[in-house]
């Protein structure tokens, strides 16, 4: 059992996931290397489940997914697809977490925007240093934090300038439940819900994950023309919530023998 303190989405120092307060860019004058900072809140257990607020509400907790990203263009170093991932914290010691670029689930999502953008890797040579607290597989929301930290970081190393609602729609590409990922998005107490769309761009939405995200079993050249992501696939909205409201989130061991 763990005890979680809930994301206070009023507090003056509550943000989210993309804004210039928590996102640290250092270009020195256009100069290398750059290093970029964010963090991504987990989310709660479903709220009422099953009830009116399943798959519909989220609250952000703070439990964290970092990254910290420096692209170096003047080193010359070969590696594939130009980046670099190294990983600590929950998870680390077991064989659950693949280091490689093309089959780790953040920069695989990292490359489906970036070849949307017509962009087949990372530029330069990209370090991603990922730090997470976010228990795995305990219905917290670290693959949704992880797919919103993807997202991120294709819009931060490709200079997309991608809005937040837009992060939303490749977010929803992948993870096709909109509480687990604007919770870690946005921030807060939040309430989601997936837009109806025309049957063209409802076909998109539906195409198979293995599509979106392509095993790499083509190599460099896999998913080099990923499906695009219609626009508006899913709404939010922020909930006000009171700083003096506290959770108590009962985090089961699944794989513990009573």
């Amino acid at each position: 059992m763990d005890g979680l303190p809930l994301e206070r989405c009023h507090h003056n120092r509550a943000r989210a996931v993309g804004e210039r307060d928590v996102v640290v860019v250092d270009k020195r004058k256009k100069s290398y290397p750059i290093r970029l900072k964010c963090a991504m809140w987990a989310k709660t257990l479903e709220l009422t489940c099953p009830g009116p607020g399943f798959d519909v509400a989220g609250v952000a907790l703070t439990r964290f997914l970092e990254l910290q990203v420096d692209i170096n263009k003047n080193d010359p170093k070969k590696v594939p697809l130009n980046c670099i991932i190294h990983y600590q914290g929950e998870g680390e010691e077991s064989q659950d977490i693949d280091l490689a670029p093309d089959r780790n689930l953040l920069t695989r999502v990292a490359l489906y925007v970036l070849r949307c953008h017509d962009q087949h890797q990372f530029p330069a040579l990209t370090t991603v240093h990922i730090k997470n607290d976010i228990p795995l597989g305990r219905g917290l929301g670290s693959s949704g934090a992880a797919v919103v930290a993807g997202v991120f970081l294709g819009n931060e190393v490709g200079n997309l300038g991608l809005s937040k609602d837009r992060m939303l729609d490749f977010c929803l590409m992948i993870e096709r439940h909109p509480d687990n990922v604007a919770a870690a998005l946005y921030g807060g107490f939040v309430g989601t819900f997936l837009s109806d769309l025309d049957p063209e761009d409802m076909a998109r939405k539906e195409i198979p994950l293995s599509e979106v995200l392509p095993a790499p079993a083509g190599g460099v050249d896999t998913g080099l023309r990923p499906p695009i992501p219609p626009l508006g696939i899913g709404k939010h909205m922020s909930f006000p919530w009171s700083p003096d409201i506290k959770a108590i989130v009962i985090i089961p061991n699944f794989g513990s023998v009573i």
